[in-house]
Formats: C-alpha cells, sequence, structure tokens
C-alpha cells in the first residue's frame, strides 16, 4: 500500500479511460492527442478538397455561374455515377478513350477536351479554363440560348409547313425572322429544313450538338494541319531520300496514328449510337421524362375509367375505350420514332463529318504508304547499283592479281636466263596486262549478258 504522502505528491490521474497515469504523463498524451487529431482534420479537408471540383454552369438562358460540388452531390442529383466523374477527370485524359454515356438525368459528354454533363435545365463543364474548350463555351451560351421553333406534329408537317413559308413560331417575333433570314439565305430547301428541325430541338440535344460540332471541326482542323505538313515532306523524301526528310516523315506518321486512334474512337462512339435506337431513345431526356409525366395520366385515367366500368355496364363504351387506347398505343409509337429520328439526324450528320474526316487520315496514311514503297524502290535501286560496282571491282581486282601474281612469278631470285634476253621483259609485261584486261572485259560481259548489271 501507498503511503499518504506518496500519494498526495504523485496523485494519478485517468488517461482515456483506459489506464492512469502521472500529470506529467497527461499533459504530454494530450499534446500527442491534439496533434493527431489536427492531422485528421487536414486529410480529411485534403480529401474533401480533391473531391470538390469547379464547375462552369450554363443554363438555357445561356447565363454561366461558377459552382464547387463534389461526386457525391452530382451523383445524388444528376443520376451518374462514380466512374462516370473518373472519365470526365482532366487529368486523366489520356487513360479514357471518348465516351457519350447516357444516364437517367443527364448525358455524360467526354470527348477529347470536351467533357460535359448535360441535363435537360443546364450544362456543366468541367475545365473551363481549357483555351481549347473556351471557343466551345462561347459557341454553346449562344446556341442553347437561341429560342426555339415550336414546331408542331411530325417532320414532315414541319417541312411542308416551311415550304408554305408558314410555320408555327414561339415567340412569333423572332421566329418569323429565324424564318424570313432563311429564306433571304442563298440555300437548299434541304438545309433550310435541317436548321428548322435543328432549332427545334430540346436543349440537351442542342448542347449535344454543338459537343458533337465543336469535336469535329477540332478534329477537322488537326487533319488539315497535318495534311499541309505531310504533302510537302513526302514529295522532298520522294525527290531526295535524307535523313532529315526520313526522320520529318517519321514523326508525321507518329502524329498520324495518335490522331487517327483519336478519331476512330470518336467515330465508333457515333456509330455505336447509331446502330442500337434504344440509346438514341435515351439520349432524348426531355421527352423520356415527358412520356413518364404522360404515363402516369394514362395511369390515373385507366384508373378512371376502370371505376367507371364497375359503375355502368354498357358494352359500347369498353368498345369505345379499348379503340381510343389502341389509337394512342399507335400515336405513341409514331411519336417515338420521330423522336428517334429526330436524334438519329443529329448524329448522323456528325458521323458522316468525323468520318469524312477518318477516311482523308486513310486517305493521307495510304499516300505515306505509296511514299514509303517508293523509298524502298529507290533504296533497292541503288543497293543493286552498289552490288554491280561491287561486282566490276571485284573482277577489276582479280584481273590485277593476274599481273601481280606474274610479276610474283618472275621476281625470285632464281636463275632462268630469260632475264638476260631484253625482248622477254616486255613480252610479259604485254602478255599479262593484255591477258589481264581481256578476262576483265569477259567478265564484265557476261555480268551484261547475264543482266546482272543495272545502271
Amino acid at each position: 500500500m501507498f503511503a499518504p504522502e506518496q500519494l498526495a505528491d504523485n496523485s494519478l490521474v485517468a488517461v482515456d479511460g483506459v489506464g492512469l497515469a502521472p500529470p506529467g504523463v497527461q499533459e504530454a498524451v494530450n499534446g500527442k492527442s491534439a496533434k493527431a487529431g489536427g492531422a485528421a482534420k487536414n486529410k480529411k479537408k485534403q480529401a474533401a478538397a480533391v473531391n470538390v471540383r469547379n464547375w462552369l454552369r450554363i443554363d438555357q438562358n445561356g447565363e454561366t455561374t461558377m459552382i464547387q460540388a463534389d461526386k457525391y452531390k452530382l451523383t445524388h442529383k444528376l443520376g451518374v455515377q462514380g466512374r462516370d466523374l473518373r472519365i470526365m477527370d482532366p487529368s486523366l485524359a489520356t487513360s479514357y478513350p471518348s465516351a457519350i454515356l447516357c444516364r437517367e438525368k443527364a448525358l455524360v459528354v467526354s470527348l477529347e477536351h470536351i467533357k460535359v454533363i448535360i441535363t435537360t435545365a443546364n450544362v456543366l463543364v468541367i475545365n473551363p479554363e481549357d483555351e481549347n474548350v473556351l471557343p466551345f463555351i462561347t459557341e454553346l451560351k449562344m446556341k442553347i440560348s437561341q429560342p426555339s421553333l415550336a414546331v408542331s406534329g411530325s417532320y414532315p408537317s414541319a417541312l411542308n409547313d416551311l415550304a408554305g413559308g408558314q410555320a408555327k413560331v414561339m415567340p412569333p417575333s423572332r421566329s418569323v425572322a429565324k424564318l424570313e433570314t432563311l429564306a433571304s439565305l442563298q440555300m437548299p430547301f434541304e438545309l433550310k429544313a435541317l436548321e428548322v428541325c435543328l432549332d427545334s430541338m430540346p436543349c440537351e440535344l442542342k448542347a449535344l450538338e454543338v459537343c458533337l460540332d465543336s469535336i469535329a471541326s477540332y478534329l477537322n482542323r488537326l487533319t488539315s494541319d497535318l495534311e499541309a505538313a505531310a504533302y510537302p515532306a513526302l514529295d522532298s523524301l520522294t525527290s531526295r531520300v535524307t535523313a532529315h526528310n526520313l526522320e520529318r516523315v517519321r514523326r508525321i506518321k507518329s502524329r498520324l496514328v495518335r490522331l487517327t486512334t483519336r478519331v476512330e474512337n470518336v467515330r465508333e462512339v457515333l456509330e455505336g449510337y447509331l446502330d442500337d435506337d434504344q440509346d438514341m431513345k435515351d439520349m432524348n431526356i426531355t421527352a423520356k421524362e415527358q412520356h413518364a409525366i404522360q404515363q402516369e395520366l394514362e395511369a390515373q385515367r385507366e384508373a378512371r375509367d376502370s371505376s367507371n366500368k364497375r359503375s355502368s355496364s354498357n358494352r359500347g363504351s369498353s368498345s369505345s375505350s379499348s379503340s381510343s387506347s389502341s389509337s394512342s398505343s399507335s400515336s405513341n409509337s409514331s411519336v417515338e420514332e420521330e423522336e428517334i429520328a429526330e436524334v438519329e439526324m443529329l448524329l448522323e450528320a456528325y458521323f458522316m463529318h468525323v468520318d469524312n474526316t477518318f477516311n482523308r487520315l486513310q486517305t493521307l496514311n495510304e499516300y505515306i504508304q505509296d511514299t514509303e514503297d517508293l523509298v524502298n524502290l529507290k533504296l533497292d535501286q541503288h543497293r543493286n547499283q552498289l552490288i554491280g560496282i561491287d561486282l566490276i571491282m571485284t573482277g577489276f581486282t582479280c584481273s590485277i592479281a593476274i599481273m601481280t601474281a606474274t610479276a610474283g612469278y618472275f621476281g625470285m631470285n632464281l636463275n632462268s636466263y630469260i632475264q638476260e634476253e631484253p625482248v622477254w621483259f616486255n613480252l610479259v609485261v604485254i602478255s599479262s596486262t593484255v591477258g589481264s584486261l581481256a578476262l576483265f572485259a569477259f567478265f564484265v560481259g557476261m555480268l551484261w549478258y547475264r543482266q546482272l548489271l543495272v545502271f
């Protein structure tokens, strides 16, 4: 047992309810726990700062607002998934290919540098400070703020109204001015009809159109720049094969491969949607919401009709209700076809644009391959010429070797008594020289006869 003095001097206190420690130890532990708590709070703040991003919101009137939102709020409010936001991360742009994803309440567009989330009310841009995105933002604000033509019915009726010079407009003054502007332009009737149909699209399809137009124009511009640099380099390589020209063509081919992959990714995305009508139907979020409201109203109407059926046993009324339901189903199917045709017309136009860019790149690739084949043929020709020269030099060396052997024979320190006659020296020199030249001429003639020499 402790003495009372010891208890008074060394009083013990509880540390976190686990054990007992002296007061000095308690203060040290409190300091460490405070530091640990501060470090944990800093880590939470850093994690929250990583999850929170700045977004540029563009509403239907073209007004912009900078907002901050984390991925959890976006996934909850817009119905997108966490992997969708990861695909849109600008720092991971090279890790994921281009994609257009249809979600319940939004369209997730990740095409090259254009990374946006499109809803029926606004558009969220993740990287508004990028210099390549600034022209897209300007065009998007101008496009979605334009008044829409309220074209009722189907597209043929809209085209008939346009052909007759009349169309239902909303508001009247702006739409009439739009039609007058279209009529004053020297453009075919089909393009005028296309302009009217595109102006009647909902907000999300207008934003999608601006995305596709921007990315198609961007890829087309890159292709034009590549062509402007490639064709002169290939022509110079064809005229003269040098290390500098070969290096230029190698860099151009590397750019071509990368750009072809990017264009092909966008082309495959559009082609995938054009091959599936359900995906094109899901792109029209406004129509999908209207159909949901209409189905709810029809369900309420059917509930009222069923209650009326119980109260009345009139057979004629039941037959009329069945006929009305069949007519409504047929009208709904026609409306769905028109909605799919609206999205298909939009996607097909830009698919043709991207496909044209892809074909230009394929043509450039074929031109590069043809140039490479021509360069290889020229190199093979030079190689054959070098081989022919090597054969000639080999034959000449053999001829000289015969003369050298003859000189070696007569240069031996032996007494042959021929050296005493001066005529033998001239005879040996002339005969060995003429014999060597005759053998060399015979060798070259045989090569020429066998067509082994190409000059």
